[in-house]
């Protein structure tokens, strides 16, 4: 296992987000396009390379988001750190850029939505499945 990395270090931070690039480029590569249907993943591979985990600090809450939901539909290598390291880095930096509810709901009734986003791959079975339509006024 590598020595801890100082993180007030910039050369250390920079050699932190090339060991995340070059973990999230090897895992991209497994997957054929991936980078295509993945863009949020392929744009941070490529920012990591060039700037260090300081890029991920001036990434907007949106983009955060999106980053960290295509990053959690891969299946992760148990045996990759710096890949582990950085799923870990964005959630907490989208963790701290998300504002602090003054009041929590707890009502959550039969007709509430629920969107979540899915990998390619899932909408695809989703749109092969046989369901029934069910036909709903707005």
């Amino acid at each position: 296992m590598p020595p801890p990395i100082n993180a007030k270090d910039p050369a250390a931070e920079r050699l932190r987000g090339r060991l995340m690039q070059q973990s999230l480029c090897s895992l991209l590569n497994r997957v054929r396009g991936s980078r295509e249907v993945l863009p949020h993943l392929a744009a941070l591979e490529n920012s990591l390379g060039r700037h260090g985990t300081a890029v991920i600090a001036s990434i907007p809450a949106h983009g955060l988001a999106k980053i960290c939901s295509q990053l959690s539909s891969l299946p992760l290598p148990t045996e990759d750190p710096p890949l582990h390291d950085l799923l870990t880095r964005l959630m907490d930096t989208l963790e701290a850029a998300q504002p602090t509810p003054q009041f929590l709901s707890t009502f959550v009734g039969e007709d509430t939505l629920v969107i979540q986003e899915a990998s390619h791959s899932e909408f695809m079975d989703l749109a092969r499945a046989d369901a029934p339509t069910v036909r709903s006024e707005l």
